[in-house]
């Protein structure tokens, strides 16, 4: 809650500074282009009639600020990334408000203003960020607003409670110490600040040197402990924190919320849901049409290739597991004989696969064999991007070397991913293929899977690997 209640205020400042400076920006294009380059026997429109513009204009910039995640809680981001946002963000905002004046066609505009006002937008939204960092640093640096810290626990949990506020200055926490008992016999300080003895006597140390907040990092086999320590913490008037030792269990992101009045801890939550979920799968139908429209004749090729030098079906169906462990049947241009698994069972294929085709060993190298399953992204089945599907029995066999690996299936499985474009595919490791899928599905966005889609060809496709 407390970093919820600081991220609003900087949210509320920055917000309060972007309007303004979107603001001036607009009137500043009136004058520039009625005032300073314009005839001087032409009489300019009423500045009143762009005034009445301003909620449209404003609205549009911070609405696509929000939406290229100019707004976001984190800011610990170079001037270089938050310049890159302002412009994304006010390139956006002009298309939108592009599109609001023409849809509006009674609302009075200029197209010469729009085009110098989408020059000015991005300067100002630059100079609302210059702004702000300064206004708020100032402020942190002069002590206003600045919350003192002590860590209970200076191990693992503690440290890294430690880095991320030091990494989140926005936040406005400053750390005066650690207390730890352990500690202490070893270091008189960690990350440069002072550890103090006196777990058992805390409450002194705290009364002696007081703070604002306490943050209480005690590792999970000192979990005991941590009731006692809250009830003593509620005889002084500090605001308390509880950080839980989760971060070996949950792999995947960790989030808060609440169940009722209840607090819970999301330890294997993922960011493809909601409106992200709509927008990959959005993304995901677009796409397949797109790609089934330019790869369509090619295909057809294929398949009237696979059919006159090999017996058997065009199209080969496999079980392989999908979103939440459920199985679907995946499709591919069959590559192998019919017959390949009758003798020998679920094997992977190797090199100099004797099971493979002639035509088929074309298409595996090319990965063209996997070009149907753009109908598997149409049917919901699988997305474009996302870890590769296994069969159940190799999803069975991989994760009781790898008890993570079913964090796979958290989401969709893909016809392309992270891990492949990194060279990860065929008889490669699992654990590396998985450390691969996991980072994907932590920091997923709709931009990583562009990048993906874009690298696929030139790193995705042809492989050593694929057999």
């Amino acid at each position: 809650m407390m970093m919820k209640r600081h991220n609003h205020v900087f949210m509320s400042m920055a917000l309060i500074c972007d309007a303004l400076c979107v603001a001036g920006a607009w009137l500043l294009c009136y004058g520039a282009r009625f005032r300073l380059f314009s005839y001087v026997e032409a009489t300019p429109p009423p500045i009143s009639q762009f005034v009445l513009l301003l909620p449209y204009v404003i609205l549009c910039n911070l609405l696509a600020l929000s939406l290229v995640g100019g707004y976001r809680a984190d800011r610990n981001q170079s001037l270089v990334a938050e310049t890159a946002l302002a412009i994304k963000g006010a390139v956006v905002g002009w298309l939108a408000l592009l599109a609001v004046f023409y849809f509006e066609s009674s609302t009075p505009y200029s197209r010469k203003l729009l085009a110098v006002y989408l020059l000015a937008s991005p300067l100002a939204l630059i100079l609302s960020r210059i702004l702000l960092r300064s206004v708020y640093h100032g402020l942190r640096a002069r002590g206003v607003g600045v919350r003192r810290v002590a860590i209970i626990g200076a191990g693992r949990l503690g440290q890294a409670v430690c880095d991320r506020i030091r990494q989140e200055p926005w936040l406005g926490l400053r750390v005066e110490y650690f207390i730890d008992d352990e500690e202490t016999q070893r270091h008189t300080a960690v990350r440069g600040i002072p550890v103090l003895s006196g777990r058992a006597e805390f409450l002194k140390v705290l009364t002696e040197r007081p703070v604002d907040t306490v943050f209480l990092a005690v590792a999970a086999r000192r979990a005991d402990c941590v009731d006692g320590m809250l009830r003593e913490l509620t005889k002084l008037p500090i605001t308390v924190n509880v950080v839980p030792d989760v971060r070996r269990a949950s792999i995947l992101n960790v989030g808060v919320g609440e169940l009722g009045d209840l607090p819970v801890i999301h330890l294997r939550d993922t960011a493809i849901q909601g409106w992200n979920a709509l927008a990959k799968r959005v993304f995901d139908i677009a796409g397949a049409l797109l790609l089934l429209l330019i790869l369509g004749i090619p295909m057809l090729i294929v398949a009237v290739a696979i059919k006159l030098t090999s017996s058997g079906p065009v199209l080969f169906r496999q079980e392989r597991m999908g979103l939440g462990g459920r199985p679907f049947n995946i499709l591919k241009f069959r590559s192998m004989r019919a017959d390949a698994e009758e003798g020998t069972g679920p094997v992977f294929a190797h090199e100099n696969d004797p099971r493979r085709t002639r035509l088929g060993v074309f298409l595996r190298r090319t990965s063209f064999d996997e070009l149907p399953q753009l109908i598997n992204v149409l049917r919901g089945d699988m997305s474009l991007i996302g870890p590769r599907p296994e069969r159940p029995f190799f999803v069975q066999q991989f994760s009781r070397e790898l008890p993570a690996y079913m964090l796979r299936h958290n989401v969709k499985a893909g016809i392309t991913g992270w891990a492949q474009v990194n060279g990860l595919r065929g008889q490669t490791s699992i654990r590396k293929r998985l450390q691969y899928d996991l980072y994907y599905i932590n920091n997923w966005s709709l931009a990583f899977d562009v990048a993906i889609l874009l690298l696929t060809p030139f790193s995705g496709v042809m492989h050593k690997h694929a057999h």
